[in-house]
C-alpha cells in the first residue's frame, strides 16, 4: 500500500457513520465525561471506537515506508491530545491501550521538529477538508 492508498483508506475510516456519530459526542461534550465516572456505556463505547480506530491508523501508518503525504494530511497529535484523558482511563485496566497510537503521536513530534513544522491547528481556508474535521 503506497501513501495515496492510506490515505484514502484512513479518510473511510474517519468517514464511517459510527466513528462520526462518537466523534460529535466527543466534541459535544468532551473527553473527560465520556468516560467519566458514571459516564453511560454509550459514552465509554464512543471514546473506545474513536481510540481504537487511530490505533488501526497507527497500525496501517507503520507498514509505509515515506510518510511525509500523511503526516501533512492527518491531524495525529491533534487527535492524540483530545482523546489522551480516555485513553489514561482505559490504561488503568489495560496498561498497553492504545500504545501503537501513543507511539505514532511521538513519531510525527519528532517528524514536525524535523521538518520545522507546528503542529498547531490550520484552519479549513488553509488547510484543507481533512484538517477540518479533525477525528
Amino acid at each position: 500500500m503506497d501513501q495515496n492508498e492510506l490515505l484514502l483508506g484512513i479518510e473511510r475510516m474517519r468517514s464511517d457513520s459510527n466513528y462520526y456519530a462518537a466523534e460529535v459526542m466527543r466534541r459535544d461534550v468532551g473527553t473527560e465525561a465520556l468516560v467519566a465516572p458514571g459516564s453511560t456505556k454509550e459514552g465509554r463505547a464512543a471514546a473506545q471506537l474513536l481510540i481504537v480506530t487511530w490505533e488501526s491508523i497507527a497500525i496501517l501508518i507503520r507498514g509505509i515506508r515515506t510518510k511525509d503525504k500523511i503526516y501533512e494530511a492527518t491531524p495525529i497529535c491533534h487527535m492524540y491530545k483530545e482523546l489522551e484523558p480516555a485513553i489514561k482511563h482505559f490504561r488503568k485496566e489495560v496498561p498497553e491501550f492504545a500504545a501503537e497510537f501513543e507511539k505514532l503521536n511521538a513519531d510525527y513530534l519528532a517528524w514536525l521538529k524535523k521538518k520545522k513544522k507546528s503542529g498547531d491547528y490550520v484552519s479549513r481556508a488553509c488547510g484543507g477538508l481533512l484538517h477540518a474535521r479533525f477525528g
